[in-house]
Protein backbone atom coordinates (compact mmCIF):
# COMPACT_ATOMS: atom_id res chain seq x y z
CA UNK A 1 0.00 0.00 0.00
CA UNK A 2 2.58 2.37 0.75
CA UNK A 3 4.76 1.53 -2.13
CA UNK A 4 1.56 2.59 -4.74
CA UNK A 5 1.06 5.66 -2.42
CA UNK A 6 4.70 6.45 -3.13
CA UNK A 7 4.58 5.55 -6.72
CA UNK A 8 1.20 7.70 -7.25
CA UNK A 9 2.68 10.95 -5.42
CA UNK A 10 6.05 10.19 -7.35
CA UNK A 11 3.86 10.56 -10.84
CA UNK A 12 1.65 13.28 -9.58
CA UNK A 13 5.39 15.50 -8.96
CA UNK A 14 6.54 14.45 -12.35
CA UNK A 15 2.70 15.81 -13.80
CA UNK A 16 3.48 18.78 -11.78
CA UNK A 17 7.28 19.57 -13.22
CA UNK A 18 5.98 18.58 -16.78
CA UNK A 19 3.33 20.76 -16.31
CA UNK A 20 5.43 23.53 -15.27
CA UNK A 21 7.34 23.47 -18.33
CA UNK A 22 4.84 23.17 -21.01
CA UNK A 23 4.02 26.55 -19.27
CA UNK A 24 7.00 28.04 -19.24
CA UNK A 25 7.82 26.96 -22.88
CA UNK A 26 4.40 28.00 -24.26
CA UNK A 27 4.23 31.56 -22.45
CA UNK A 28 8.19 31.80 -23.85
CA UNK A 29 7.54 30.41 -27.22
CA UNK A 30 3.97 32.44 -28.17
CA UNK A 31 5.37 36.28 -26.83
CA UNK A 32 9.01 35.65 -27.89
CA UNK A 33 9.58 32.85 -30.25
CA UNK A 34 7.89 34.16 -33.23
CA UNK A 35 10.00 37.02 -33.34
CA UNK A 36 13.42 36.21 -31.83
CA UNK A 37 15.24 37.96 -34.38
CA UNK A 38 13.48 41.22 -33.28
CA UNK A 39 14.02 41.03 -29.74
CA UNK A 40 17.82 40.19 -30.33
CA UNK A 41 17.89 43.97 -32.37
CA UNK A 42 16.14 45.49 -29.25
CA UNK A 43 18.41 43.87 -26.66
CA UNK A 44 20.81 46.00 -28.13
CA UNK A 45 19.15 49.16 -27.00
CA UNK A 46 18.89 48.75 -23.56
CA UNK A 47 20.97 50.71 -21.09
CA UNK A 48 22.71 48.20 -19.24
CA UNK A 49 24.30 50.06 -16.50
CA UNK A 50 21.16 50.07 -14.88
CA UNK A 51 20.34 46.19 -15.99
CA UNK A 52 23.59 45.38 -13.72
CA UNK A 53 22.31 47.58 -10.85
CA UNK A 54 19.16 45.41 -10.75
CA UNK A 55 21.47 42.37 -10.31
CA UNK A 56 23.53 43.91 -7.93
CA UNK A 57 20.42 44.65 -5.90
CA UNK A 58 19.18 41.11 -6.52
CA UNK A 59 21.97 39.34 -5.17
CA UNK A 60 21.83 41.44 -1.87
CA UNK A 61 18.68 39.83 -1.20
CA UNK A 62 20.21 36.70 -1.19
CA UNK A 63 22.56 38.01 0.93
CA UNK A 64 19.80 39.49 3.22
CA UNK A 65 17.61 36.17 3.05
CA UNK A 66 20.80 34.32 4.42
CA UNK A 67 21.75 36.43 7.15
CA UNK A 68 18.03 36.39 8.00
CA UNK A 69 17.91 32.78 8.16
CA UNK A 70 21.12 32.84 10.89
CA UNK A 71 18.94 34.93 13.06
CA UNK A 72 16.33 31.91 12.91
CA UNK A 73 18.85 29.24 13.11
CA UNK A 74 20.55 30.25 15.92
CA UNK A 75 17.00 30.92 17.67
CA UNK A 76 17.05 26.79 17.45
CA UNK A 77 20.35 26.43 19.60
CA UNK A 78 22.05 25.45 16.19
CA UNK A 79 25.16 27.33 14.26
CA UNK A 80 26.23 27.94 10.70
CA UNK A 81 28.67 30.55 9.61
CA UNK A 82 27.91 33.75 7.38
CA UNK A 83 29.12 32.55 3.99
CA UNK A 84 27.51 28.89 4.42
CA UNK A 85 23.55 30.50 4.91
CA UNK A 86 24.03 32.96 1.99
CA UNK A 87 25.44 29.93 0.02
CA UNK A 88 22.62 27.54 0.78
CA UNK A 89 20.25 30.14 -0.17
CA UNK A 90 21.19 30.97 -2.81
CA UNK A 91 21.73 27.01 -3.91
CA UNK A 92 18.24 27.31 -3.11
CA UNK A 93 17.09 29.79 -5.66
CA UNK A 94 19.58 27.65 -8.36
CA UNK A 95 17.62 24.93 -7.90
CA UNK A 96 14.24 26.41 -8.59
CA UNK A 97 15.26 27.67 -11.81
CA UNK A 98 15.12 24.07 -12.79
CA UNK A 99 12.47 22.31 -10.42
CA UNK A 100 9.36 24.36 -8.95
CA UNK A 101 9.50 24.84 -5.00
CA UNK A 102 12.91 22.46 -4.98
CA UNK A 103 14.63 24.98 -3.52
CA UNK A 104 13.33 24.99 -0.39
CA UNK A 105 14.69 21.09 -0.29
CA UNK A 106 18.28 21.93 -1.62
CA UNK A 107 18.72 24.36 0.34
CA UNK A 108 18.23 22.15 3.72
CA UNK A 109 19.62 19.55 2.78
CA UNK A 110 22.85 21.74 1.76
CA UNK A 111 23.41 23.18 5.07
CA UNK A 112 22.95 19.99 6.70
CA UNK A 113 25.52 18.22 4.89
CA UNK A 114 28.15 21.07 5.45
CA UNK A 115 27.05 22.11 9.67
CA UNK A 116 25.24 18.86 10.29
CA UNK A 117 22.07 20.68 11.29
CA UNK A 118 18.80 18.33 10.76
CA UNK A 119 16.68 18.86 8.21
CA UNK A 120 13.41 19.04 9.87
CA UNK A 121 14.42 21.83 12.00
CA UNK A 122 15.29 24.13 9.10
CA UNK A 123 12.59 23.33 7.42
CA UNK A 124 10.68 25.00 10.17
CA UNK A 125 12.56 28.00 9.76
CA UNK A 126 11.40 28.34 5.98
CA UNK A 127 8.01 28.43 7.45
CA UNK A 128 8.82 31.11 9.69
CA UNK A 129 10.36 32.78 6.56
CA UNK A 130 7.12 32.02 4.62
CA UNK A 131 5.07 33.51 7.66
CA UNK A 132 6.60 36.24 6.92
CA UNK A 133 7.18 36.95 3.36
CA UNK A 134 3.27 36.18 2.60
CA UNK A 135 2.46 38.96 5.47
CA UNK A 136 4.78 41.11 3.95
CA UNK A 137 3.58 40.30 0.24
CA UNK A 138 -0.64 41.04 1.34
CA UNK A 139 0.72 44.64 2.83
CA UNK A 140 2.41 45.36 -0.48
CA UNK A 141 -0.90 44.47 -2.41
CA UNK A 142 -3.06 45.91 -0.23
CA UNK A 143 -0.86 49.16 -1.46
CA UNK A 144 -0.62 48.74 -4.90
CA UNK A 145 -4.59 48.33 -5.06
CA UNK A 146 -5.08 51.74 -3.38
CA UNK A 147 -2.18 53.55 -4.83
CA UNK A 148 -2.98 51.92 -8.77
CA UNK A 149 -6.68 51.58 -8.19
CA UNK A 150 -7.10 53.78 -11.38
CA UNK A 151 -4.96 51.77 -13.54
CA UNK A 152 -6.59 48.20 -12.32
CA UNK A 153 -9.93 49.30 -13.28
CA UNK A 154 -8.72 50.74 -16.23
CA UNK A 155 -7.12 47.38 -17.14
CA UNK A 156 -10.68 45.39 -16.27
CA UNK A 157 -12.78 48.03 -18.23
CA UNK A 158 -10.72 47.67 -21.55
CA UNK A 159 -10.68 43.78 -21.22
CA UNK A 160 -14.41 43.12 -20.24
CA UNK A 161 -15.85 46.32 -21.62
CA UNK A 162 -17.12 48.23 -18.22
CA UNK A 163 -18.26 50.92 -19.80
CA UNK A 164 -19.85 52.39 -16.83
CA UNK A 165 -16.89 51.93 -14.53
CA UNK A 166 -15.10 55.66 -14.29
CA UNK A 167 -11.51 55.23 -12.91
CA UNK A 168 -12.50 58.47 -10.91
CA UNK A 169 -14.64 56.12 -8.77
CA UNK A 170 -11.90 53.14 -8.71
CA UNK A 171 -11.04 53.33 -4.76
CA UNK A 172 -15.29 53.06 -3.94
CA UNK A 173 -15.32 50.28 -6.00
CA UNK A 174 -12.72 48.40 -4.67
CA UNK A 175 -14.40 49.15 -1.27
CA UNK A 176 -17.90 48.36 -1.96
CA UNK A 177 -16.70 44.56 -3.16
CA UNK A 178 -14.77 44.13 0.12
CA UNK A 179 -18.00 45.05 2.12
CA UNK A 180 -20.32 42.67 -0.08
CA UNK A 181 -17.51 40.13 0.17
CA UNK A 182 -17.17 40.45 4.21
CA UNK A 183 -21.42 40.43 4.20
CA UNK A 184 -21.52 37.37 2.06
CA UNK A 185 -19.13 35.37 3.88
CA UNK A 186 -20.75 36.23 6.89
CA UNK A 187 -24.04 34.85 5.96
CA UNK A 188 -22.57 31.71 4.81
CA UNK A 189 -19.88 31.21 7.29
CA UNK A 190 -21.80 27.52 8.50
CA UNK A 191 -21.41 26.31 4.97
CA UNK A 192 -18.30 27.60 4.49
CA UNK A 193 -16.71 25.93 7.58
CA UNK A 194 -17.97 22.81 5.85
CA UNK A 195 -15.83 22.98 3.25
CA UNK A 196 -13.09 21.63 2.80
CA UNK A 197 -10.98 24.35 1.19
CA UNK A 198 -11.81 26.32 4.74
CA UNK A 199 -9.99 23.13 6.60
CA UNK A 200 -7.13 23.99 4.54
CA UNK A 201 -7.03 27.59 4.92
CA UNK A 202 -7.54 26.76 8.57
CA UNK A 203 -4.48 24.78 9.02
CA UNK A 204 -2.89 27.64 7.11
CA UNK A 205 -3.86 30.43 9.11
CA UNK A 206 -2.60 28.24 11.99
CA UNK A 207 0.45 27.58 10.88
CA UNK A 208 0.65 31.65 10.25
CA UNK A 209 -0.07 32.16 14.13
CA UNK A 210 2.61 29.07 15.06
CA UNK A 211 4.97 31.38 12.58
CA UNK A 212 4.64 34.55 15.12
CA UNK A 213 4.81 32.91 17.79
CA UNK A 214 7.84 31.45 17.22
CA UNK A 215 9.32 35.00 15.92
CA UNK A 216 8.50 36.28 19.64
CA UNK A 217 11.48 33.82 20.97
CA UNK A 218 14.04 34.88 18.85
CA UNK A 219 17.25 36.45 20.60
CA UNK A 220 17.74 39.20 18.02
CA UNK A 221 14.72 40.54 16.76
CA UNK A 222 15.94 43.81 15.49
CA UNK A 223 18.20 42.40 12.75
CA UNK A 224 15.46 39.93 11.74
CA UNK A 225 13.28 42.78 10.90
CA UNK A 226 16.10 44.61 9.22
CA UNK A 227 17.00 41.70 6.93
CA UNK A 228 13.56 41.49 6.41
CA UNK A 229 13.03 45.34 5.22
CA UNK A 230 16.13 45.03 3.52
CA UNK A 231 14.77 42.09 1.54
CA UNK A 232 11.64 43.57 0.21
CA UNK A 233 13.63 47.13 -0.45
CA UNK A 234 15.94 45.26 -2.83
CA UNK A 235 13.30 43.57 -4.33
CA UNK A 236 11.34 46.49 -4.95
CA UNK A 237 14.83 48.28 -6.40
CA UNK A 238 15.40 45.15 -8.68
CA UNK A 239 12.09 46.73 -10.68
CA UNK A 240 12.27 50.20 -10.09
CA UNK A 241 15.98 51.12 -11.77
CA UNK A 242 14.79 49.17 -14.54
CA UNK A 243 12.63 51.79 -15.30
CA UNK A 244 15.91 53.55 -17.13
CA UNK A 245 16.67 50.96 -18.84
CA UNK A 246 14.93 51.42 -21.79
CA UNK A 247 12.88 54.91 -22.81
CA UNK A 248 9.29 53.95 -22.55
CA UNK A 249 9.66 52.64 -19.08
CA UNK A 250 11.50 56.19 -17.81
CA UNK A 251 8.76 57.95 -17.10
CA UNK A 252 7.17 55.38 -14.54
CA UNK A 253 7.33 55.99 -10.84
CA UNK A 254 7.82 54.65 -7.26
CA UNK A 255 3.80 53.82 -7.09
CA UNK A 256 3.83 52.05 -10.30
CA UNK A 257 7.43 49.85 -9.07
CA UNK A 258 5.09 48.69 -6.26
CA UNK A 259 2.59 47.79 -8.45
CA UNK A 260 4.98 45.35 -10.83
CA UNK A 261 6.88 44.73 -7.71
CA UNK A 262 3.07 42.69 -6.55
CA UNK A 263 2.28 41.83 -9.77
CA UNK A 264 5.64 39.53 -10.46
CA UNK A 265 5.66 38.70 -6.74
CA UNK A 266 2.88 36.76 -7.89
CA UNK A 267 4.37 35.52 -10.79
CA UNK A 268 6.86 34.05 -8.99
CA UNK A 269 4.22 31.74 -6.88
CA UNK A 270 3.12 30.32 -9.69
CA UNK A 271 4.81 27.09 -9.85
CA UNK A 272 6.80 27.45 -12.95
CA UNK A 273 10.36 26.58 -12.80
CA UNK A 274 12.42 29.79 -11.84
CA UNK A 275 8.92 31.94 -13.04
CA UNK A 276 10.07 31.45 -16.32
CA UNK A 277 6.69 32.51 -18.07
CA UNK A 278 4.29 32.98 -15.56
CA UNK A 279 6.72 36.33 -14.18
CA UNK A 280 6.61 37.67 -17.96
CA UNK A 281 2.77 36.96 -18.26
CA UNK A 282 1.84 39.02 -15.28
CA UNK A 283 4.35 42.18 -15.99
CA UNK A 284 3.16 42.36 -19.40
CA UNK A 285 -0.08 42.79 -17.92
CA UNK A 286 0.90 45.22 -15.33
CA UNK A 287 2.88 47.44 -17.99
CA UNK A 288 -0.61 47.34 -20.10
CA UNK A 289 -2.47 48.32 -17.45
CA UNK A 290 0.15 51.37 -16.96
CA UNK A 291 -0.22 52.20 -20.81
CA UNK A 292 3.43 51.10 -21.33
CA UNK A 293 3.83 51.78 -24.73
CA UNK A 294 1.60 54.61 -24.51
CA UNK A 295 -1.90 53.90 -25.77
CA UNK A 296 -1.40 49.80 -25.33
CA UNK A 297 -4.75 48.22 -23.89
CA UNK A 298 -4.04 44.64 -25.00
CA UNK A 299 -0.99 41.89 -24.62
CA UNK A 300 0.14 40.78 -27.29
CA UNK A 301 3.27 38.88 -29.09
CA UNK A 302 6.55 40.68 -29.75
CA UNK A 303 5.92 42.42 -32.80
CA UNK A 304 8.43 45.69 -34.00
CA UNK A 305 9.87 46.76 -30.62
CA UNK A 306 7.32 46.11 -27.55
CA UNK A 307 8.96 47.63 -24.61
CA UNK A 308 5.79 45.74 -22.33
CA UNK A 309 7.36 42.50 -23.51
CA UNK A 310 10.86 43.80 -23.47
CA UNK A 311 10.89 44.82 -20.12
CA UNK A 312 9.75 41.76 -18.40
CA UNK A 313 12.38 39.67 -20.52
CA UNK A 314 15.78 41.60 -19.34
CA UNK A 315 14.55 41.97 -15.61
CA UNK A 316 13.68 38.47 -15.39
CA UNK A 317 17.18 37.26 -17.70
CA UNK A 318 18.97 39.15 -15.02
CA UNK A 319 18.06 37.96 -12.40
CA UNK A 320 17.99 34.58 -13.90
CA UNK A 321 21.79 34.67 -14.15
CA UNK A 322 22.03 36.46 -10.12
CA UNK A 323 20.79 32.75 -9.48
CA UNK A 324 22.99 30.82 -11.64
CA UNK A 325 25.80 33.18 -10.38
CA UNK A 326 24.98 33.25 -6.83
CA UNK A 327 23.85 29.48 -6.61
CA UNK A 328 27.42 28.19 -8.97
CA UNK A 329 29.19 29.88 -6.03
CA UNK A 330 27.46 28.47 -3.37
CA UNK A 331 27.63 25.10 -4.20
CA UNK A 332 31.60 25.56 -4.27
CA UNK A 333 30.97 27.66 -1.23
CA UNK A 334 29.30 24.20 0.29
CA UNK A 335 31.43 21.76 -1.38
CA UNK A 336 35.03 23.24 0.02
CA UNK A 337 32.80 23.51 3.33
CA UNK A 338 31.65 19.96 3.43
CA UNK A 339 35.39 18.68 2.47
CA UNK A 340 37.13 21.01 5.29
CA UNK A 341 34.43 19.16 8.00
CA UNK A 342 35.13 15.72 7.14
CA UNK A 343 38.97 16.39 7.57
CA UNK A 344 38.53 17.66 10.79
CA UNK A 345 36.29 15.18 11.87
Amino acid sequence: MNNTKSNKNKILNLVKILSSFAFMVFIIYYFFGKNSESLKRDLLKVEYIYIILSMIFGAWAYVNRGLRWIVLIDALGYKTSKINSVSAVSVGYFTNLFIPRAGEISRCTSLKKSDNIPVDKLFGTILIERVIDFAALVIFVVLAALLKSNEVIRSIKEYQNLGSVESSNSKSIILIFIILLGITIYLLKNRIKKLPFYQKVSNFISGLKEGFKSIKQMKNKTLFWFHTLSIWIMYFLMTYICFQAIPETSHLGISDGLFLLVLGGIGMVIPAPGGIGSYHLMLMIGLVALQVPEGTLSVKPYNEYNPAMLFPFIVHTAQTFVAIIMGSIGLLILFVSKNKSNVTS
